[in-house]
């Protein structure tokens, strides 16, 4: 019996087309793997294996582990790129303040993926990388201010990230508080 709890009898290719939500259950297991093994230790046979599928029942939903990956990370990407060109948009006094609450509203929300984004880095596929980069450099400025130490903004970003990954166990009203506290944390320093 697989940890899915099926027989691994549901070798069919069609096995995830035919099911509801195949897609989904898909992801979700690939989500749980990669939070187990990491991006680079978890192959798509693992997830096969984890729904109790075959291999090429993988690919009727996705090309490659990477097109998975891309797929779970997209809201957050999405929500991080809107809501830092909102955050620019502010007048710089007002920056760092809501560049903290969406941080730690980020975190909460999208806890799930924190661990690919900010822990397994070298396998996150290129375009990826380079979005997340960006990203934390965006997030990085905007919690600093123009004349501050960038970074102490990063140092707390990775930080509070991981928060996030060491204290999984907590409720989202508890995390909220811890987050906000390693935020807090971030005092302006002016560069020399």
């Amino acid at each position: 019996m697989s940890g899915n709890g099926t027989d691994g009898a549901e070798t069919d290719p069609r096995a995830l087309k035919r099911t509801r939500g195949g897609r989904e259950r898909l992801l979700t297991a690939a989500a749980e793997l990669f939070g187990i093994h990491s991006l680079a230790g978890t192959s798509l046979q693992m997830i096969a294996d984890r729904l109790g599928v075959s291999k090429p029942a993988i690919y009727h939903h996705f090309r490659s582990r990477d097109d998975i990956v891309t797929t779970l990370m997209e809201p957050a990407l999405s929500d991080a790129g809107a809501a830092l060109q909102r955050i620019n948009r502010l007048s710089v006094s007002d920056r760092s303040k809501a560049a903290r609450a969406f941080y730690q509203d980020f975190l909460v929300t999208h806890r799930q993926v924190i661990q690919m984004v900010f822990f397994d880095r070298p396998a996150l596929p290129d375009p990826l990388a380079t979005t997340v980069d960006t990203l934390v450099d965006n997030l990085a400025q905007a919690l600093s201010g123009p004349d501050d130490e960038l970074d102490s903004a990063t140092v707390i970003i990775y930080g509070a990230a991981a928060l996030v990954t060491r204290r999984n166990a907590l409720s989202d009203d508890e995390l909220r508080t811890v987050i906000a506290g390693t935020l807090g944390s971030l005092a302006p320093v002016a560069r020399a």
